[in-house]
């Protein structure tokens, strides 16, 4: 969370002041600055971010509601434990709305976002090795985003993001799990079969690779064990 020689912070213009602290924080969470259980003291952060506790609060309770927080039986914001068995909650449901995500998406993706597609397996292809692993997982993910973008069904798509949001808590995790040649070259190639059926618009074929690219590699020994290691001393 940088700050300006002034101790102001600078925010987009576009965004409320609340909408930035809530970024900040979120994004200390998922970098791991904020350990599980860490307490999120209001007080300080109003004097760190330099404003009044409302914007501290209205961040602090959207965390929440995202599952990045909790609130404990002291009424203090906490930073929520990560499990195993959540992870594995979230990406099968993930998967289940990605089925239907996919299945309305084949036939209104265009030439135009095919080629998206195409760039963006090719820059995937170009960071998937160890020492890129976070460069990886933002084309990763841009990837899913141009399939859900030729969704047409909003409340689908809201729901997609939620889930999205929450798995977000995972990505350090995710990311020394992810640290095994063998994990990263088992997604590349998923995606590049995901490719190829999204060309040939295999509607019935897309429907279970998806579900199956979501909840395999927590079935691969070497991705799982470091995961469940992992998660099990936070």
């Amino acid at each position: 969370m940088a700050k300006s020689n002034k101790g102001i912070f600078k925010y987009p213009l576009s965004s409320t002041m609340s909408e930035f602290i809530y970024n900040s924080l979120k994004d200390s969470i998922i970098n791991n600055e904020f350990k599980a259980n860490q307490r999120i003291n209001e007080n300080e952060l109003a004097e760190y971010f330099k404003v009044s506790r409302t914007p501290i609060r209205e961040a602090v309770l959207r965390l929440e509601a995202k599952g990045f927080l909790r609130i404990d039986s002291y009424r203090r914001a906490v930073v929520k434990e990560i499990s195993y068995q959540e992870l594995m909650e979230i990406f099968q449901v993930l998967g289940a709305l990605d089925r239907l995500a996919i299945s309305q998406a084949v036939d209104n993706l265009t030439a135009q976002n095919i080629k998206k597609l195409e760039d963006l397996i090719k820059k995937m292809e170009k960071y998937c090795r160890l020492d890129s692993i976070e460069k990886y997982f933002e084309f990763n993910e841009k990837f899913h985003n141009e399939i859900w973008k030729a969704v047409e069904n909003k409340l689908l798509l809201e729901v997609l993001y939620s889930v999205r949001d929450r798995m977000q808590r995972y990505t350090y995790a995710r990311i020394l799990a992810f640290k095994k040649p063998e994990a990263l070259e088992k997604s590349m190639k998923q995606h590049k079969a995901l490719l190829s059926a999204i060309k040939r618009k295999d509607r019935e074929r897309l429907k279970k690779m998806i579900v199956e690219h979501r909840v395999s590699l927590l079935k691969f020994a070497p991705y799982a064990k470091e995961l469940k290691e992992y998660l099990s001393t936070e």
